[in-house]
C-alpha cells in the first residue's frame, strides 16, 4: 500500500478493501511518499488496523514520529495561496505520530515484499520524497508530479523545486511509462519527457 490518505479515511480504506475483496492482514507493508498531512492523516490507524509495517525515508519519519505537521511552499499563485490557508488551519490537521519501522535514503527492491518493483528517492516535493517504480513501468510517485484541470504536472508545491526536474530525469531513465499521481489522474511519462526536453532547450538558449 502506497500512503494512507487524510484524517479520518480509516473507514472508506476499509470500504475500499471490501469492495476489492482484500483483507487489511494482506498488506505487508505501507510506503509513505512524503510525511504531509494529506498522505498521513490515518496512517496510525491503519497500521493499526493492517498490524503492518511502515517504510519511509528517515527525513520524513522524524516528522511522522514527532507528529510534525508541514505545510509546504507554493510553486505557484494557486499553492501560495493554498500554503497561506494551510498555516492558518495547522492545529485541524494534526494526526497520531506513527513510528516507521523501516527506513529508505537509497533505491530499494520490493520483491521481499512479493512485489516487482523498486523505491527510489525522488527529492523535489520534499526532502524525503520517494517513487514506487513497478516492473510494468507503473511509477506512483506522490506529489513529485500532479495532473490538475489547467495547470501542468508541476506540482504546485515543493520545498526544493529545482530538484523536481532531477527527480523526473531518474524515473524517466529508470524506465517509468505512466506516471500516477497522488492529486489527478495517471498520464504518460512523455507529458514529463516534453517539459524536460522544454527545459534542457530554455536552458541552452540562455547558456
Amino acid at each position: 500500500m502506497i500512503d494512507a490518505g487524510s484524517l479520518r479515511k480509516e473507514k472508506l480504506f476499509l470500504t475500499l478493501l471490501a469492495k476489492q475483496h482484500i483483507s487489511p492482514q494482506d498488506i505487508d507493508l505501507i510506503i509513505i511518499t512524503h510525511a504531509h498531512f494529506d498522505h498521513i492523516g490515518s496512517l496510525a490507524a491503519i497500521k493499526e488496523i493492517c498490524g503492518c509495517h511502515v517504510l519511509a525515508h528517515p527525513v520524513e519519519a522524524q516528522i511522522m514520529r514527532e507528529g510534525e505537521v508541514v505545510i509546504p511552499p507554493g510553486t505557484n499563485m494557486l499553492g501560495s495561496a493554498a500554503n497561506c490557508l494551510g498555516k492558518i488551519a495547522r492545529p485541524l490537521l494534526a494526526f497520531k505520530p506513527v513510528e516507521s519501522e523501516i527506513t529508505v535514503d537509497c533505491e530499494y527492491d520490493l520483491g521481499e515484499f512479493g512485489v516487482n518493483g523498486k523505491i527510489l528517492p525522488t527529492p523535489g516535493h520534499t526532502i524525503g520524497s520517494l517513487s514506487v517504480l513497478l516492473g510494468n513501468g507503473n511509477a506512483l510517485v506522490g506529489d513529485l508530479a500532479a495532473n490538475l484541470p489547467g495547470l501542468t504536472v508541476y506540482p504546485p508545491f515543493a520545498e526544493m523545486p529545482d530538484e523536481i526536474y532531477s527527480s523526473w530525469d531518474l524515473i524517466l531513465r529508470q524506465g517509468a511509462q505512466n506516471i500516477f499521481p497522488a492529486h489527478g489522474r495517471p498520464f504518460s511519462i512523455n507529458r514529463i519527457k516534453n517539459s524536460l526536453e522544454k527545459l534542457n532547450c530554455f536552458s541552452y538558449g540562455m547558456a
